[in-house]
């Protein structure tokens, strides 16, 4: 772990501990003092879960208790991020109150006499709480079903005919990790198995952990069938977790890895360019891996359409000047629940699905599986089954087909 991320893990983690500790006064207000002595205990030993689980998972040797540790750590982190953000909402409610209260009555006087306020305010504490669970229950089932295919129809003008109708099957994000196994991968590629594509593409974050712990977790992913194969570019996770030792197990196992380069598929009467870049911050990690989507054209023959594998959405600036036609990327989850959902936008210039800067479209996956807490909510997962066709802007469209519960 460099030092950079040492110092970003342990912002986070005191940043953790703060809002367990807003959260534990706010909720405690109006309880007897032993059953606020317990609620501190149990909050603070929930606050060091979810941190000596990213600790722990540098030491894979301590399974089961691991994988136990895991899932306890991430549903307990998707919980508390709930029940943060609604304590919080219900305090700005509260705050509102007071202030109208003070406004409208006389000095010292007060609406609400302090039993009822008592009342009210343990009331409202019950409230937060069972909100909770039920987002939490909610989040989880929708973060642990078979993603949905969403069909796009991407429009390229003038396309060859031999490329009208090709078929390219998206995964993005899949995460498989502490709590994202050998069946979640299996029951993805089966779906995928059913949707006849002709290049399956991984753009990034396939991964969270070393290829010693997790390579048996992702082989099933070598059973994905496409006529042209599979391509993969790297996320940042991939860097986290040595991203060259995972290049080089994939393209062992006949993954195409397309670290800033290209490769012509031809198809019918069509040729196809397909591209990728490193990740967008890989330089920060591995210098020679400095992400260069311009620099992935270098010796380009000639084709009829090409496509950018970039995992972060800000590479289609590049890509747009370089003059693709599609970038595909993923790395925003479209928030993952809310009330990141509406967050994300403003961090991405693109933050999901279909749009286009300049003559260059770009698809943004929501993500096949998730990272951390195993919860989704307002942003359901996807595997995307993208179909060029030659049209205008007009013709662009989107699709959601239902998905099954994983096995």
């Amino acid at each position: 772990m460099n030092l950079a991320i040492m110092i970003f893990f342990s912002i986070m983690v005191l940043i953790w501990w703060g809002a367990h500790y807003y959260v534990v006064r706010s909720i405690c207000v109006g309880l007897s003092e032993k059953i606020r002595r317990v609620m501190y205990i149990g909050f603070g030993i929930h606050s060091i879960l979810g941190p000596v689980a990213m600790v722990m998972r540098r030491v894979p040797e301590v399974e089961p208790l691991l994988t136990v540790w895991n899932w306890v750590a991430y549903i307990g982190m998707g919980a508390f991020t709930f029940l943060f953000v609604v304590t919080l909402l219900k305090d700005m409610g509260w705050l509102a109150f007071l202030g109208v209260e003070k406004v409208i009555t006389d000095e010292g006087e007060r609406l609400i006499d302090e039993d009822r306020r008592r009342f009210m305010t343990i009331g409202l504490n019950a409230g937060v709480l069972s909100t909770t669970g039920i987002a939490t229950k909610w989040g989880f089932y929708q973060a642990r079903r078979l993603p949905d295919v969403v069909d796009v129809t991407v429009p390229l003008e003038d396309l060859s005919d031999g490329l009208d109708g090709f078929r390219i099957v998206q995964l993005s994000d899949i995460h498989v990790g502490p709590t994202i196994g050998r069946s979640t991968v299996e029951g993805i590629v089966e779906r995928v198995n059913e949707l006849d594509a002709d290049v399956v593409v991984i753009t990034g974050d396939l991964i969270d952990g070393l290829v010693d712990s997790l390579w048996e977790d992702v082989k099933p992913l070598l059973n994905l069938q496409a006529r042209h194969g599979i391509y993969f570019c790297t996320g940042n996770h991939e860097y986290y977790w040595d991203a060259l030792d995972w290049c080089r197990v994939l393209e062992e196992h006949g993954v195409r890895v397309l670290n800033n380069e290209h490769e012509l598929i031809e198809h019918d009467s069509g040729r196809l360019l397909m591209a990728g870049c490193t990740d967008y911050t890989a330089g920060d990690y591995v210098e020679e891996h400095a992400s260069d989507p311009k620099g992935a054209l270098a010796g380009a023959p000639d084709y009829d359409a090409s496509i950018l594998l970039a995992h972060q959405p800000p590479s289609i600036h590049e890509a747009a000047e370089a003059g693709y036609d599609l970038q595909l990327s993923g790395h925003t989850h479209g928030g993952q629940f809310w009330p990141w959902i509406y967050v994300v936008g403003m961090v991405h210039p693109f933050a999901t699905g279909l749009n286009r800067q300049d003559d260059t479209w770009i698809y943004v996956s929501r993500g096949t599986g998730y990272w951390g807490p195993p919860m989704r909510v307002g942003a359901p997962s996807e595997i995307t089954l993208l179909t060029l066709t030659r049209g205008g802007e007009e013709d662009a469209d989107k699709v959601r087909v239902g998905g099954d519960e994983v096995p």
